[in-house]
């Protein structure tokens, strides 16, 4: 009974893994589209992508985690001041969009590195959190 469990526990995980990584790439597709709607008019956003863009940020924001949040949202920001703020160029707009690319790819390839753990560890009763350390 308890293999059972723990084979359903790491099913539940590896989707939950999977749906962050949806998360994480339609927010990428939204604003890439937005960086190169950007690059090609100085002008307003075009609405449908800027829309786009705003809902996948917010599902973004609730799955998390904190760093991963804090680039898109970088990211976001660089758009908005490109529009104001003529010295943010195209490549601004890269490095940011690589800054969250980067940490992406961190929290969806190695999550249990980053939580401090071995990969078999994660899957067969892993969690988010760090481990324990001494009191």
């Amino acid at each position: 009974m308890k293999t059972v469990q723990q084979s359903l526990e790491a099913q539940a995980r590896v989707q939950q893994l999977e749906a962050k990584r949806e998360v994480y790439v339609a927010f990428l597709q939204a604003a890439q589209a937005l960086v190169e709607d950007r690059k090609r008019d100085q002008g307003s956003l075009d609405e449908a992508l800027l829309a786009e863009a705003e809902r996948t940020y917010q599902v973004l924001r609730l799955e998390g985690p904190g760093r991963v949040t804090e680039l898109g949202d970088s990211l976001m920001q660089a758009i908005f001041t490109s529009l104001d703020d003529r010295s943010v160029g195209a490549a601004e707009l890269d490095r940011s969009l690589g800054d969250y690319v980067t940490v992406a790819q961190h929290y969806l390839q190695e999550p249990w590195s980053w939580m401090g753990r071995s990969r078999n560890s994660w899957i067969a009763g892993g969690t988010t959190e760090p481990p324990a350390t001494g009191p």
